[in-house]
């Protein structure tokens, strides 16, 4: 019996879910340090579990990720092995907003030079 594609995605989905919940329930027996320490995998696997309610992975590919035991686990330890960085984006984003900031800023100035006095 072949399921759907909904359903597939929605097994991926629970599976990933229940992972993240015992995830989460483990970190609430560390230490506040630790949690500190693993707050960006807390996060990092959060935006994992929701990228699976996104259609974007075939049939196959989702029936691969269910056949895993964990396979949020699998996917975020895949993720920190690749050489993408986060911190160039967020770099980025920084930078092109400082300079839509600097922009605004001179343009305001210029229409302060060009407003009558009163």
């Amino acid at each position: 019996m072949k399921m759907s594609k909904e359903t597939l995605r929605e097994l991926l989905y629970e599976k990933a879910s229940k992972e993240q919940d015992t995830f989460v329930e483990y970190l609430k027996t560390l230490p506040p340090e630790q949690i500190i320490d693993k707050a960006y995998e807390k996060v990092m696997r959060d935006d994992i579990l929701m990228s699976f309610e996104d259609d974007y992975l075939s049939d196959k590919q989702v029936a691969e990720l269910i056949k895993l035991d964990y396979p949020l686990s699998a996917c975020y330890e895949e993720w920190m092995d690749t050489d993408v960085s986060h911190m160039e984006m967020l770099r980025d984003t920084i930078d092109s907003y400082a300079k839509r900031l600097v922009e605004e800023n001179e343009e305001q100035k210029k229409k302060k030079k060009h407003e009558p006095e009163r």
